[in-house]
């Protein structure tokens, strides 16, 4: 049965993505976040569905857009140069296993297109709305189911991620911070009333699933989340004394496991094995950066056998924190937080490109907000918040998985480019404003 649903949504999303170009990017974000084929069980496993989807929607913006047009601003500028950056550490890389590079590279590059047709295809209000609705019917439905198993099981449930990229339950959490600004976004520019019901119980329920990972990293970004909600509300003193009133109802009422597993942020550095092992790869992303510091090791650098025991011996008094030696038998880990991920796959210059790429979206939407306060676009400026929200989300929690090759990081890039592209539009004072609030917006 659900191999026929997914041979059905397939036909359908072909035949509208042709129509409409948006919608086919909205279905290639949907697909790249869910990977709905491993949902199934049948012959749908082997369908190429992205694949697809990415060649109707380029036919159909080929064919169907007028008045192409290219501008991704300095945003796009490092995510491009970034994207080559890694192009360049991959052909030199130090992995044993080169072809394995050149296949992460290649997934990659994916992302990289979903970026650049995220910028050459949406226009208007409409075609971002969608796009945003379709992360959100993505990861923030999952995550709401899970939230309902964890509740009925009275937290006996652990929620651990399902599709692609984000199956641990760590990067989920992520990827819940991540959406939550936007379901916000969402309740506030929809004005059907049973559908802003719908997503306030969606946030509710993300909430829950964050809380449901066990993930201690998820649940910090989820804290910090929260307080940067706090600052940009109106209602900053009855929110406040509703905190103070709810958190310690709720802390009593979560599952024991749950809290023994907060309680050891504080004592990780020196208990905790997992904390301790992420040091060591931390450590030995940093080597592999200061003595390749142009293109570092390559995609995956730290987790090779060869690379990983032959820095092992310098680990222990490397850096401000001693880290007990590394077991000789000990396997290679994962970075276990972006940056220096970043670091030991591309070297300083690929994190200098990263970090660049981060902080143009980050202050260009501050930009965004500010240009949406003096045209009075209520939506604009919303948007522009969610989107810095979600960036604080990925930047605090981050640091706590390897996700710095995320497909919903360069969407929320595609998006901050979008904006202030079209801006320029705006400002332009040209016949067609493509960020109008009217939902009936063509293509000039």
């Amino acid at each position: 049965m659900r191999d026929l649903l997914l041979v059905g949504f397939l036909f359908v999303a072909i035949f509208y993505a042709f129509k409409r170009p948006y919608l086919g990017v909205a279905a290639w974000v949907w697909i790249a976040l869910t990977a709905p084929t491993n949902w199934a069980f049948g012959f749908s496993q082997s369908f190429r569905l992205n694949f697809t989807i990415v060649i109707v929607t380029a036919l159909s913006y080929l064919f169907l857009v007028k008045n192409k047009s290219f501008r991704p601003g300095k945003i796009g500028f490092w995510v491009l140069a970034f994207g080559f950056w890694t192009l360049l550490s991959t052909a030199f890389t130090l992995k044993a296993d080169a072809a394995w590079v050149w296949g992460y590279w290649a997934q990659f590059m994916k992302i990289i297109a979903l970026f650049l047709f995220i910028v050459l295809v949406l226009r208007s209000k409409l075609h971002i709305d969608t796009f945003i609705w379709a992360i959100v019917l993505s990861v923030s439905s999952y995550a709401a189911m899970e939230g309902v198993k964890f509740i009925l099981s009275a937290g006996g449930h652990r929620i651990v991620g399902r599709a692609g990229i984000i199956a641990d339950r760590n990067d989920l959490a992520v990827a819940i911070n991540m959406c939550i600004p936007l379901i916000i976004y969402l309740i506030h520019v929809t004005r059907h009333h049973w559908l802003r019901l719908g997503l306030w119980c969606l946030l509710g329920l993300n909430v829950v699933a964050v809380v449901g990972t066990y993930s201690r990293g998820g649940f910090i970004g989820l804290s910090i989340l929260a307080i940067a909600m706090w600052m940009n509300s109106r209602y900053k003193f009855g929110l406040a004394v509703l905190a103070l009133l709810m958190l310690p109802v709720l802390y009593q009422a979560a599952p024991d496991g749950w809290k023994e597993r907060q309680s050891t942020i504080s004592t990780a550095a020196e208990a905790d094995g997992s904390f301790i092992g992420r040091l060591w790869a931390w450590k030995i992303s940093t080597l592999i950066a200061l003595d390749n510091p142009m293109a570092g090791g390559g995609f995956g650098a730290v987790t090779d056998r060869v690379l990983w025991n032959s820095y092992a011996p310098e680990t222990p008094n490397f850096g401000p924190i001693y880290t007990a030696p590394i077991p000789p038998e000990k396997t290679p880990k994962a970075a276990h937080n972006v940056y220096f991920q970043v670091l030991g796959d591309h070297g300083l210059v690929g994190l200098g490109m990263f970090l660049a790429a981060l902080a143009s979206a980050y202050f260009g939407n501050r930009s965004n907000i500010r240009f949406g306060k003096e045209q009075e676009m209520e939506w604009y400026v919303r948007l522009g918040r969610a989107l810095n929200l979600s960036l604080i989300g990925y930047g605090i929690t981050g640091a706590n998985v390897s996700l710095a090759y995320f497909d919903l990081l360069y969407a929320v890039f595609g998006i901050v480019a979008v904006m202030q592209m079209c801006r320029s539009e705006i400002l332009g004072l040209k016949p067609t404003v493509v960020l109008a609030d009217s939902a009936r917006v063509k293509y000039a």
